[in-house]
């Protein structure tokens, strides 16, 4: 077995495994007519990419953070799940999915509203009662 030559000049000194440019010999397949190296690019992939809709489902997520912060935290919550799923549904361009998301998002915030609404007025009624009878 032949060993490699050791190059005594240059990057390759000193490296008994380094290949010197000028032995290097190309496949018939990547020299053009000139005998000069080809450079064999890979073609590029194309994805699939959903445009979204041109009239897009509302998803009520300005909606859902106004629920969360200041009405019903854990409707809130879970309104604003409803609407990200709805968000995400319109870009993919599932209208049924996004429509059905919307819906639930849209009742979950009407009813935090309803719920904080009254916590609110619950707790109004109940610090005046207190204020009037406890000086």
């Amino acid at each position: 077995m032949a060993q490699a030559p050791v190059y005594s000049q240059g990057i390759y000194a000193g490296n008994p495994h380094a290949i010197h440019p000028e032995n290097i010999q190309f496949h018939a397949q990547v020299l053009n007519h000139h005998n000069e190296p080809v450079v064999i690019v890979q073609p590029p992939v194309y994805q699939r990419t959903h445009a979204p809709p041109a009239d897009p489902v509302p998803d009520y997520m300005g909606y859902s953070i106004f629920t969360t912060l200041f009405c019903c935290l854990c409707l809130g919550v879970a309104a604003i799940m409803c609407s990200s799923s709805a968000r995400n549904a319109n870009a993919a361009g599932r209208r049924a999915e996004a429509a059905s998301s919307s819906q639930t998002a849209l009742i979950l915030n009407h009813i935090g509203v309803v719920v904080g609404f009254i916590i609110i007025v619950i707790y109004c009624l109940y610090g005046f009662h207190f204020k009037e009878n406890y000086p």
